[in-house]
């Protein structure tokens, strides 16, 4: 069963104050008289030395408040001649204390005294016992002790401060240790906390630690560790959906504002060639008046041609926003469409070469996909003369999967290397029945791969020129 902090620290306080209490009383009845006895054996000592420089003989007011000092410390002094006549007594009457401390007592006394302790209830616990002979005359001298131990206020007062200062350092270096005890496993818990703020989820709490209030926060935060980090990944797919999103549509809105500038500059053309094939039909004879209708007739089936064009490509896009996406085999596809134009590549005497990595996998639509390579294909086809080459690659780069489709023949120029991706656009002159395709199979290549959030481009090689694409690799 686990310890509760709370109570840890009610308990490890009642012992420490228990503790401190005990050692206060084991440092009062042990030591306390030890430094007593020291207190008054300096006191005793430093007034024999006093009374050494006071003329017995002739004490005046000066001497009295000498000895007072003294007594206020709790010393008390009788003083006689070798007479037995009082000098200086400080308790009255004066002969009554003589004869009791000196007179009956007169073996006791040296010239070179010594402190003595006897272990008694009475007050004289502590006394010295000493011979003065000034000017030829001998004065006994008697010091007591005429406190009892327990009512020494100054001493104790002294013992006490300084028996309190021991114990108060004690005392930090006791609750230090105890402060770092409890404190050890919050701040692993605040550390914890710290490197969930700043997204690291790599470090847990201890769900296993001593104390059951650290256990409980431990597992609260390991829970909420968690579900920030499902939250927080959750969030960053939505942004980066979000994101993506707004990449697509963007190169969408780009594409279709190209795709319109096109067809608004194709369409000039035949408008104008109709236009003024009009104008001379009013002065022409009857034989020009049929190369003029064939003209115009040929230029509409052009315009024509281009609507039935747009509105494909305008049913092409929408179609595109319902794509399917699921893993494909890139070589599995590839193969499956080179397989199909086994018969144009022998009608044209064509040299196919194809180099397909295993394992390249993508996520995305089979449909959209072969169209997009069907495109390139065609494209080869069309550019490549009699007897050429063809090649066709798949391999893998570092996060992409890259289709090439190279055709020998003539490079493209550099000023319609960008303009072939645009609707409509073509390099070849075409009749009227062939123009329904011409221009938009490489539009369509690249609506479908940057969909797809792939890209596409084109190379001109010295032999001839490749068309490539490249798609995210799934993993």
């Amino acid at each position: 069963m686990r310890k509760k902090i709370r109570g840890w620290l009610f308990l490890s306080q009642g012992i420490y104050l228990v503790m401190l209490s005990c050692g206060y009383l084991l440092l009062y009845f042990f030591f306390f008289p030890i430094y007593y006895n020291w207190i008054k054996d300096k006191q005793i000592a430093n007034a024999y030395l006093d009374i050494q420089d006071l003329d017995l003989g002739n004490l005046d007011e000066n001497d009295f408040s000498s000895f007072a000092i003294y007594e206020n410390e709790g010393l008390t002094f009788s003083i006689a001649n070798q007479d037995m006549v009082p000098v200086y007594t400080s308790k009255k009457p004066s002969e009554f204390y003589v004869n009791r401390n000196i007179a009956t007592k007169l073996d006791a006394f040296s010239k070179t005294p010594d402190i003595i302790h006897r272990s008694t209830k009475l007050q004289e616990a502590t006394k010295l016992r000493g011979i003065i002979t000034q000017k030829g005359i001998s004065y006994y001298i008697v010091i007591k002790d005429a406190s009892l131990r327990d009512s020494g206020g100054n001493i104790t007062a002294q013992f006490l401060l300084g028996t309190i200062g021991v114990l108060l350092l004690l005392s930090f270096f006791s609750i230090w240790r105890i402060s770092k005890h409890f404190s050890r496993p919050i701040e692993r818990l605040a550390f914890v906390a710290e490197k969930i703020s700043s997204k690291d989820f790599s470090v847990h709490a201890d769900e296993n630690a001593e104390y059951e209030e650290t256990v409980r926060l431990a597992k609260s935060l390991n829970l909420i560790s968690e579900q920030f980090q499902q939250n927080l990944g959750q969030i960053e797919g939505n942004r980066k959906q979000f994101i993506q999103q707004n990449v697509q549509q963007e190169r969408r809105d780009k594409l279709q504002k190209d795709f319109i500038a096109n067809i608004s500059h194709e369409l000039k053309t035949p408008l104008a060639v109709i236009s003024s094939q009009t104008e001379m039909i009013a002065y022409a004879g009857e034989d020009d008046r049929e190369y003029y209708l064939s003209s115009i007739q040929e230029e509409i089936a052009k315009i024509t041609n281009m609507v039935s064009g747009l509105l494909n490509m305008s049913t092409f896009d929408r179609q595109m926003e319902n794509m399917i996406e699921k893993t494909l085999d890139m070589k599995e596809i590839l193969e499956y469409i080179i397989m199909k134009y086994d018969g144009l590549i022998q009608k044209k005497m064509l040299h196919l070469d194809v180099f397909l990595e295993d394992q390249c996998l993508i996520l995305g639509d089979r449909e959209y996909i072969e169209q997009a390579v069907n495109n390139y294909m065609m494209n080869a086809f069309e550019h490549t003369e009699m007897g050429g080459h063809i090649r066709v690659t798949l391999r893998k780069q570092k996060t992409d999967i890259r289709v090439g489709v190279y055709n020998s023949g003539q490079p493209i120029p550099a000023k319609n290397v960008e303009q072939i991706w645009n609707g409509f656009f073509t390099t070849k002159k075409k009749n009227a029945d062939a123009f329904s395709h011409a221009g938009l199979g490489l539009y369509i290549v690249q609506s479908v791969i940057t969909m797809q959030n792939g890209e596409c481009g084109v190379e001109n090689l010295p032999e001839g020129v490749e068309f490539w694409f490249t798609l995210p690799q799934k993993e």
